[in-house]
């Protein structure tokens, strides 16, 4: 269970961009949000779906790290599928200036819906290329090392 406390908000925040620079908000998430640090490999609903390649692919998959990003580039939020990584949460990006996690897709909806005005993609989707692009391919590199 994570020790990170669970934030709700009676409305959305939003940061203009006056305000984001006079409060010194950096235009990019901390890493591992980082979405620069991963390619981009479809859109889906407005979210670009981003993975690692090269040896971040090798080392993340070999460790049990690895996992999808959902990045929202006009909102700037970045949502990461649960792994070894996340300690088996969803984990969003920003929630009151920091990470916050989320055990199931519900409850990730309801915590993004309840800071930010966005929507998250169809739960179906999303369980999709969960399932292709990370249950699969950990599957396949596991079968390749036995």
């Amino acid at each position: 269970m994570s020790s990170r406390t669970t934030v709700v908000l009676e409305r959305p925040l939003s940061v203009d961009g006056d305000l984001r620079n006079r409060l010194h908000v950096p235009d990019w998430p901390p890493p591992p949000h980082d979405p620069r640090e991963r390619d981009l490999a479809m859109v889906l609903e407005g979210w670009e779906v981003r993975l690692f390649g090269g040896r971040k692919f090798q080392y993340f998959v070999t460790r049990g790290f690895w996992h999808l990003q959902l990045w929202h580039p006009e909102a700037r939020i970045s949502v990461l599928t649960p792994s070894r990584l996340t300690q088996g949460f969803y984990e969003t990006f920003p929630v009151a200036n920091w990470k916050a996690q989320a055990p199931d897709y519900k409850s990730l909806v309801q915590l993004v819906t309840g800071m930010h005005e966005i929507r998250l993609p169809n739960y179906g989707e999303v369980a999709r290329l969960e399932k292709a692009l990370v249950d699969d391919v950990v599957r396949a590199k596991s079968a390749l090392l036995s």
